[in-house]
């Protein structure tokens, strides 16, 4: 199976060196030269919660994408999702007749690239571990978790088991019947993870520390909930995470109920649990680069328009994060003091 993976920032750094170092013989783009002579003479460096270790072996390294070989079999796209089309449009000439095209990004991607391409070819995958970037090459591993594995056409191939068994040494990974549901629940925690993240500056673990910052993050999910139930999308557990349980109202609010403390708390777990956890997004804004988020609180606002339900909190912070892309605002803690207000004004809350 000839394979590439094209994206080598902080998740896809830590999934190539895990599959090269497993025996599974990988060509990586590096699209800048320091990398490429990196990866040539060094490895692909891994620190941080499974270790320290360094990989060179099975790692064929190219500058561009126009440089892989021809008849590609399988190609992981690990890159941000402002520049998933570029890198689709470049790759597939590079493609085998019966390629295997995997998507490991955030947001619904998928919906739209099934437009273009075979659904039997296109794989959506969930990614729900953290890393952050630390130089060139470089990436540490901060947060445990899994990977959902599955065909937009629903079915199972031939070397899907043998994908998901070498994607199982990064995090455990599983098949799924309905990539999209899963996609989706993966969302409903992206909308807030990476905006929280853009507008404080702060880890994940921070920001939940603060009682109305869980109630936002609660109030995220809620809305995202509402906009799946309309697409009829079921939403499935995350790391055994049920997200229906999540959803908050106006009297739970203002009041006090065993079911609102319970809510609170699962927050402030996740918190705990992923205290580490930086924004890829926010690491966009630090590298000078753009967000993701039009495919994230953007995607959920459009849709939730065109169904007809109000997103009020995911319509702020896809304004809000605008704004510090256009350098108008910068990340910081006065900014997620805003962002408690909107949420209470949202509420009702004093």
């Amino acid at each position: 199976m000839k394979s590439a993976l094209i994206g080598l920032g902080a998740i896809g750094t830590v999934i190539a060196a895990d599959l090269a170092k497993n025996d599974f013989p990988l060509y990586v783009v590096c699209k800048h030269q320091e990398v490429l002579d990196l990866v040539r003479s060094r490895g692909l460096k891994v620190t941080g919660i499974s270790g320290e270790y360094i990989v060179k072996e099975n790692l064929t390294p190219v500058l561009q994408i126009e440089d892989l070989p021809d008849d590609l079999d399988l190609v992981f796209i690990v890159t941000k999702l402002n520049h998933l089309e570029d890198a689709l449009k470049r790759i597939k000439p590079k493609l085998s007749k019966d390629f295997t095209l995997v998507t490991m990004t955030n947001g619904m991607i998928e919906e739209k690239l099934s437009e273009s391409l075979n659904p039997e070819n296109l794989v959506g995958c969930v990614v729900s571990f953290g890393a952050s970037k630390k130089g060139p090459a470089e990436s540490n591993k901060t947060s445990l978790g899994e990977m959902v594995y599955g065909r937009m056409d629903g079915q199972k191939q031939k070397n899907d088991d043998e994908i998901i068994e070498k994607l199982s040494f990064t995090v455990p990974t599983k098949w799924s019947n309905n990539i999209l549901n899963d996609k989706f629940s993966k969302l409903l925690i992206n909308l807030s993870v990476a905006s929280f993240g853009v507008i404080s500056g702060m880890t994940l673990g921070a920001m939940l520390q603060r009682k109305i910052t869980r109630i936002a993050f609660l109030t995220i999910i809620t809305e995202g909930i509402q906009v799946a139930n309309a697409k009829n999308i079921k939403l499935q557990k995350l790391n055994n995470l049920s997200f229906y349980s999540l959803a908050i109202s106006k009297k739970e609010l203002h009041g006090f109920s065993f079911s609102y403390f319970f809510k609170q708390s699962i927050i402030k777990i996740i918190g705990r649990k992923y205290k580490n956890l930086k924004s890829s997004s926010l690491q966009s804004i630090e590298w000078g680069r753009k967000s993701e988020i039009d495919y994230l609180n953007g995607y959920l606002v459009q849709e939730g328009k065109r169904l007809g339900i109000d997103t009020p909190l995911n319509k702020y912070l896809l304004e809000t994060v605008h704004e510090i892309e256009e350098g108008k605002k910068k990340p910081s803690f006065e900014g997620l003091e805003d962002l408690e207000r909107k949420t209470k004004e949202i509420w009702g809350l004093k």
